[in-house]
């Protein structure tokens, strides 16, 4: 009997302000099957920025993201992964970084919490999305 998998997303639309630190008081949090456990696999995350502001180093270029199950971020499901930022089109103040993964997550509450910090200067966390296979 053929297993049946789906591709599900979640994401998270409030808006989050970041430095080129982590800080344990700022992270976005996504429950990926509400009021339940989830076994799945991870397989993107898409993380929209805006108001990107510069530092002395100018704006920022790259995003450092981390997922974890618990809301101090010390236990990681996925661990700290660089991607560029690409700038947007019309504007340079706002951009997007992806991330592929390929992680087998079993949740018990199905939350994670996804910790942002730029290279440089500041920016939004304007949305966080999940993709998962279940």
């Amino acid at each position: 009997m053929p297993i049946q998998r789906s591709f599900r997303t979640v994401s998270n639309y409030t808006d989050v302000n970041i430095l080129d630190g982590y800080d344990v008081s700022k992270y976005t949090v996504l429950d990926l099957n509400p009021n339940a456990s989830l076994i799945a696999r991870i397989s993107g995350i898409t993380v929209q920025l805006k108001s990107l502001t510069s530092s002395g180093s100018g704006l920022p270029t790259a995003l450092t993201m981390r997922i974890t199950r618990d809301i101090t971020g010390n236990s990681c499901i996925i661990t700290d992964t660089i991607s560029s930022i690409a700038a947007g089109i019309s504007t340079s103040t706002s951009g997007t970084s992806d991330y592929r993964a390929d992680v087998d997550v079993a949740l018990v509450p199905a939350v994670v919490y996804v910790f942002c910090k730029t290279n440089t200067g500041t920016a939004i966390v304007d949305s966080v999305t999940i993709t998962y296979e279940q």
